[in-house]
C-alpha cells in the first residue's frame, strides 16, 4: 500500500505512467538510466507512494526558462533563493543555462519532492547541498538578490500562511531584491465554486497585485499566461497562469 501520506492521481493517470513519462522527459537533458532503473523506482514509489502527484505528473519540465523575467535573472550576479523548490527542476534549469551553482538555494518544506527530483535525476552527490528542508524559513534578512516562487501561491490555503509566505520573501530580498514566479489564477470575470477540485488559492489578477503590494513590493508586473489542466479532463476556461515580478524597495 502507498503511504498514507500520499495523494491519488487524477483518474486516468497512473504511477507507473507517469513514473515513465517523467523519465522520458528527463532522458531528454541526457540522463542516461542503468537498465531496470525504472521497476526499481515503480516498486519503490509503489510502496511508499508519491506525495504530490501532480509534482511528477510536471516533473522535467522546467517553468523558471519561460518567465519573462528570466532573461533578467541570467544577467544578474546575485543569491538567488528557490522558494518551494519542490522536485528542483528550476534549479537544475538555471545551472544549465550557466548560472553558477554557488549562487543557488532551494528550500521546501518536506523532502518527499526534492528526494523525487534526485531519483529521476540521479544528481544528488552533485547537488544535494544546495536543497534545504525546514518547516519554518531558515534565512535572514537581505540575503538573496532574487527569490524565485513557481506554482506556491495557489496551494497555500491559508491566509496566515500565504501572508508570512510573503513576509519571509521580502525580508530575505536586499533592497532592489526581486521576487519574481508563477501562479494559478482566475481570468477576467471569471468564476471557481467552492467544490472545485484543484488548488486553493486561485486569485484574479487585482487580487495577486493587492497582496504583492500590501507585503511591501513596488513596481509590480503581471503577465496571464494559458493554463493547461494536467489533473482534470477538459479545459477550465476561467483559470489562467500568472506570471509576476515584483521589487522590493531600493
Amino acid at each position: 500500500m502507498p503511504a498514507s501520506g500520499s495523494h491519488r492521481f487524477p483518474p486516468g493517470k497512473t504511477l507507473e505512467g507517469e513514473l515513465c513519462a517523467a523519465m522520458k522527459r528527463v532522458a531528454a537533458f541526457g540522463v542516461v538510466y542503468p537498465e531496470g532503473y525504472e521497476q526499481v523506482l515503480i516498486e519503490k514509489y509503489s510502496r511508499e507512494g508519491v506525495l504530490y502527484p501532480h509534482i511528477l505528473m510536471i516533473l522535467g519540465e522546467p517553468r523558471i526558462n519561460h518567465h519573462f523575467f528570466y532573461p533578467h535573472v541570467l544577467g544578474r550576479t546575485g543569491r538567488l533563493l528557490d522558494y518551494g523548490c519542490g522536485t528542483g527542476d528550476n534549479v537544475r534549469q538555471l545551472i544549465r543555462d550557466g548560472f553558477s551553482r554557488e549562487r543557488i538555494t532551494a528550500l521546501d518544506i518536506n523532502r518527499a519532492s526534492i528526494d523525487l527530483g534526485f531519483d529521476l535525476y540521479r544528481d544528488r552527490e552533485e547537488l544535494q547541498d544546495l536543497f534545504f528542508v525546514s518547516g519554518t524559513f531558515p534565512f535572514g534578512q537581505d540575503e538573496f538578490d532574487m527569490v524565485y516562487s513557481a506554482s506556491v501561491f495557489h496551494v497555500i490555503a491559508d491566509e496566515g500562511e500565504f501572508l508570512t509566505y510573503l513576509s519571509n520573501a521580502y525580508s530575505t530580498l536586499r533592497p532592489g531584491g526581486v521576487l519574481f514566479g508563477s501562479t494559478l489564477g482566475l481570468v477576467a470575470g471569471g468564476t471557481r465554486s467552492p467544490e472545485e477540485r484543484g488548488p486553493p488559492r486561485i486569485m484574479p489578477k487585482e487580487q495577486l497585485a493587492g497582496f504583492l503590494a500590501g507585503a511591501g513590493f513596488e513596481n509590480t508586473g503581471i503577465v496571464q499566461r494559458y493554463h493547461v489542466p494536467h489533473d482534470v479532463p477538459g479545459d477550465r476556461d476561467s483559470m489562467c497562469v500568472f506570471e509576476f515580478c515584483t521589487e522590493k524597495p531600493a
